[in-house]
């Protein structure tokens, strides 16, 4: 994923360069060996992990037990990041509806009670109770 991110960037070095003063041109160059360095190492990784074999670890580690504790807990991160991934997608679903209506200022509380029906049937129970009061006013 980090490969992904710093593939879109691309600095110009030659504008940087003609930006830096002659006393920070040693500096200037130790940091771009090292970015260079950086994303070098970061392209040489898999955007993809390899799948973990599990059969080939329980023939080779003798303590009882531990590797299916360990494909246990990967299959429970596996389970919780699926639940994550769709908690993220309703929360960005909500977030859209949220940036396309109407702002609160330009809102009238009809309207607003038309949006949440919730909280409309709580202030029309008031309103019948008397506690709220008139919206004609």
């Amino acid at each position: 994923m980090a490969a992904r991110r710093i593939g879109k960037y691309v600095p110009d070095w030659i504008k940087l360069a003609t930006k830096c003063p002659e006393e920070g041109k040693p500096v200037f160059n130790r940091m771009r060996t090292k970015y260079e360095n950086l994303k070098t190492r970061i392209d040489t990784v898999a955007p993809k992990p390899e799948p973990i074999h599990w059969d080939w670890y329980a023939k080779n580690i003798t303590k009882p037990g531990m590797v299916e504790a360990f494909r246990k807990a990967e299959e429970y991160y596996i389970e919780g990041r699926k639940e994550a991934d769709e908690l993220i997608a309703e929360c960005e679903a909500e977030l859209a509806k949220i940036r396309n209506m109407k702002p609160f200022e330009e809102m009238s509380i009809d309207e607003f009670l038309d949006l949440h029906p919730e909280i409309k049937k709580e202030v029309e129970a008031m309103e019948k109770s008397g506690e709220w009061p008139d919206r004609t006013m």
